[in-house]
């Protein structure tokens, strides 16, 4: 309960450490478009997630979309252990609860699923933006097309460069 001291006619609302750690003012990446509190940085198993190291793509994705991304950490929940919430011009796009990765191998796999939550709050008809990445598949003729379009478009400048020389 925020106490409320007042000194001649100004009133000033003064917070618990309690109440200031949840106040989201930390923010993760260099655009400072995801925002965290003191509670979230301060727990060792969090905050090896959610840091300025690990949150630059989602902050420069957030930056290109005009977006906010508030993310909180969820002490009594039992089976969650973050709650993320999207902002896209003070309106609510998503808000939802994300369990981190236990072990080594799932940490990807984490990154990946919240960057598409994000994503598919923003745009919810659309694929995520992992799903939409396809592994090539190499063929000896489609790669040896390639080649040869290179080759023809490197000779072709050069005698376009050579033109221009004579030209000049």
């Amino acid at each position: 309960m925020p106490k409320i001291a007042k000194i001649g006619n100004l009133k000033i609302h003064c917070l618990t450490s309690y109440e200031a750690d949840r106040i989201p003012n930390i923010s993760l990446g260099r655009n400072c478009r995801i925002k965290t509190n003191n509670v979230l940085k301060k727990d060792p198993n969090l905050n090896q997630f959610f840091n300025k190291e690990t949150m630059g793509a989602l902050d420069n994705y957030a930056e290109h979309e005009n977006l906010d991304v508030y993310i909180k950490p969820l002490e009594n929940d039992m089976f969650n252990d973050v709650a993320v919430s999207v902002f896209k011009d003070s309106e609510t796009k998503a808000a939802f609860p994300m369990n981190v990765a236990k072990t080594k191998e799932e940490v990807p796999q984490f990154f990946r699923e919240l960057y598409n939550k994000v994503h598919k709050a923003v745009y919810p008809d659309s694929r995520g933006i992992a799903d939409t990445v396809e592994p090539k598949k190499p063929t000896f003729f489609g790669d040896l097309k390639i080649y040869i379009e290179n080759v023809i478009d490197r000779f072709n400048n050069a005698r376009f460069e050579f033109a221009e020389k004579v030209v000049k």
